[in-house]
């Protein structure tokens, strides 16, 4: 049988659906269990409890807080079969083809506040991509960060967001449609149908150390394999292209 706690009553959001007048049918319900890997002094009782199936994360939220006795109360995000319980209980029921007379687990984590920027840097025309070094390279301890602009030129920035080079565009240069990181050789793709490859690290106002040629219209997307020895591309052509560019860049 589900576990009924009365003692929620005084939670805002289930005042409601608690306190229904005799013989007025109830909205749905089910038994939900709450379990954390949070440290002990955030843990509550795994007791099934009867929610309304209406609750959403806010709400849910609510309920472990009431539970914690917790002062201020404290944001939860809650996880359903190891997804973000986006919406209200009753759609994820739905959405898995689950009856709310079985009882569901939810897992209660840290509610994340959304990231803040530490500054910005401009470039002058729209940034089309952006490539991350894999951690451990020599760049990636250096200048990190790859993007692609649509003035033509990929620009290579610190961890700080500090600009450390810019290369290739200038005037008339096709804009840039990806980038990606050929182990420590920046990789440019543009709309002229051209893949460029730079020297490891890059470097401020030099030519490219050789072009992968092939595409007959722009290039629109870009990989490299994690054994960097290889990019594959794929362009308004139609096409999609595997190159192996030669690691000494002849």
């Amino acid at each position: 049988p589900r576990s009924r706690v009365h003692t929620l009553q005084s939670v805002p959001s289930l005042a409601a659906s608690t306190t229904m007048s005799q013989g007025q049918a109830s909205e749905p319900h089910t038994s939900v269990r709450f379990t954390t890997k949070l440290e002990p002094r955030w843990v509550v009782s795994d007791t099934p409890l009867d929610l309304p199936t209406r609750l959403s994360r806010y709400g849910l939220s609510e309920v472990v807080n009431h539970l914690l006795g917790a002062s201020p109360a404290r944001p939860f995000d809650f996880l359903l079969d190891g997804e973000l319980l986006r919406g209200s209980l009753g759609k994820a029921l739905a959405a898995r083809g689950l009856s709310g007379e079985s009882t569901i687990t939810l897992e209660y984590i840290e509610l994340l506040a959304p990231p803040q920027p530490r500054g910005e840097a401009l470039v002058p025309d729209w940034i089309s991509s952006l490539a991350l070094a894999a951690p451990g390279s020599s760049v990636a301890s250096s200048n990190p960060v790859l993007s692609g602009c649509y003035d033509g030129a990929a620009y290579l920035w610190d961890a700080s967001g500090v600009q450390a080079a810019a290369l290739g565009g200038g005037e008339g240069a096709a804009a840039v449609k990806a980038v990606a990181w050929l182990g420590e050789r920046p990789v440019v793709a543009s709309k002229d149908g051209a893949v460029r490859v730079w020297a490891a690290g890059g470097s401020a106002g030099g030519a490219a150390q050789l072009s992968c040629v092939g595409h007959h219209a722009a290039v629109a997307c870009l990989a490299a394999a994690p054994a960097a020895d290889s990019l594959a591309t794929g362009g308004w052509d139609r096409s999609i292209l595997l190159f192996r560019p030669p690691a000494d860049g002849v």
